[in-house]
């Protein structure tokens, strides 16, 4: 049996989904839970109790496409703030 591929490292910096927004984060541990790749995300400048475990998709590469997904994001959310 094949050892599961993680699209994210342990430490790797990240972004993630937490609700409607995208915030900056660090990937602290991956795992496979209930047969899905899952990662302990640790949000940057939260308080630890808001580490969580999240699936696959929920994470996304940091890098500048996903940075500008993140702006458009928090963009609307200000002009129509639910």
């Amino acid at each position: 049996m094949m050892p599961p591929k993680f699209k994210f490292q342990e430490g790797e910096r990240v972004l993630c989904f937490h609700g409607p927004l995208i915030y900056e984060a660090k990937c602290l541990e991956a795992e496979v839970k209930d047969k899905q790749n899952q990662y302990l995300i640790h949000y940057a400048g939260w308080n630890k109790n808001w580490d969580e475990w999240v699936p696959e998709g929920r994470v996304l590469k940091y890098q500048e496409i996903n940075l500008q997904k993140q702006r458009e994001l928090q963009k609307a959310h200000k002009a129509n703030p639910q």
